[in-house]
């Protein structure tokens, strides 16, 4: 099972102003890479497997009632503060950085729910947002 919580720390980044990120990071001479346009919303649902972020939903089965969902974005290098994943409609119980998933949004799923999450993500080298990025997680209860 993931440990979640042992990864994960606040991003602090994600409090400041897309304006400033602008003026601070630019895209070194020569080098032209993926942009905000080619981020993906992703997730999985926790079990005991070892999961794996899935682009556009997730989809797991259970005997506990309740479990996390763990929502990301595809598609991007976080590693470097290139970007700002913003988790949009405030339904993230807390939100993380790994660096396996990059930043992360947790919440908790029911058995028989499905939960969606939007996302999206600035680009501070061109200064460019993504459009509005949607994942579904679907939990199933085994009975």
């Amino acid at each position: 099972m993931r440990r979640l919580l042992a990864g994960v720390s606040a991003v602090a980044a994600m409090s400041l102003s897309s304006a400033v990120w602008a003026s601070e990071s630019r895209a070194p001479e020569g080098i032209q890479s993926l942009g905000a346009g080619d981020a993906v919303a992703a997730c999985y649902v926790d079990t005991p497997a070892w999961e794996y972020l899935q682009p556009g939903s997730c989809f797991s089965m259970g005997s506990a009632y309740t479990t996390q969902v763990v929502f990301g974005v595809q598609g991007i290098d976080q590693s470097g503060g290139r970007y700002v994943v913003q988790f949009l409609d405030g339904t993230c119980q807390s939100t993380g950085y790994t660096l396996d998933e990059g930043n992360i949004c947790l919440r908790t799923i029911s058995r028989y729910q499905t939960l969606s999450q939007r996302v999206q993500v600035y680009d501070t080298w061109t200064g460019q947002w993504s459009g509005v990025l949607t994942a579904y997680a679907s939990y199933e209860g085994l009975d």
